[in-house]
């Protein structure tokens, strides 16, 4: 499977192991330097970038600006599956789900709001728990929403399994990730 990896420079760890590929990262990459034509011929996009409310962008880390709507309109995503952990990404008033799903995205997964992950790998919750899950099951050869089921089953057992070492940030996590849907370009 194709992945393509982009986050900002404190979730490396939990996305390299999210996503099953060493990402990108913001910085030294940024929206000057980013090319839109490294999202072509993807099966999968994972993102884990900071998002605001409205905003037609993503930033990486020390506020600099990651991935320009603009630039996701440039890109050709070709069917591909997007899977954002990026805070706010299905807000009602989102630009770049719209984005997304305008440059051809078959789907776009993630949430609306806060998401939240544990920042390294070894202490993964929250959307980098689901976004690990999610890839593994397309690799698996699920259909993207299977997979997303599948991913919110496991997330729902690690839950179960460690509720005694688990505090109260890591299960709001969970209940938030466990909102994420699949959004599809509505057809007229």
């Amino acid at each position: 499977m194709r992945v393509f990896a982009y986050c900002a420079a404190s979730f490396a760890d939990s996305t390299r192991r999210a996503a099953g590929v060493p990402p990108l990262t913001c910085p030294p990459v940024n929206a000057a330097t980013f090319d839109p034509a490294w999202l072509a011929n993807r099966d999968l996009i994972y993102f884990d970038l900071h998002g605001e409310p409205g905003r037609p962008y993503w930033a990486g880390d020390q506020g600099q600006f990651a991935l320009r709507i603009e630039q996701v309109r440039r890109a050709s995503l070709g069917g591909a599956v997007v899977f954002a952990a990026s805070c706010y990404l299905a807000d009602h008033d989102s630009p770049m789900l719209d984005a997304l799903l305008d440059a051809g995205a078959r789907y776009v997964v993630g949430g609306d709001g806060r998401n939240w992950e544990g920042p390294r790998a070894a202490a993964m919750y929250g959307a980098g728990l689901l976004g690990q899950w999610f890839r593994r099951g397309m690799q698996a050869g699920l259909d993207p929403l299977r997979a997303l089921g599948l991913a919110k089953r496991r997330l729902r057992l690690s839950l179960t399994l460690n509720r005694v070492i688990r505090s109260q940030a890591v299960a709001s996590a969970a209940k938030d990730t466990l909102a994420f849907r699949a959004y599809e370009r509505k057809v007229a």
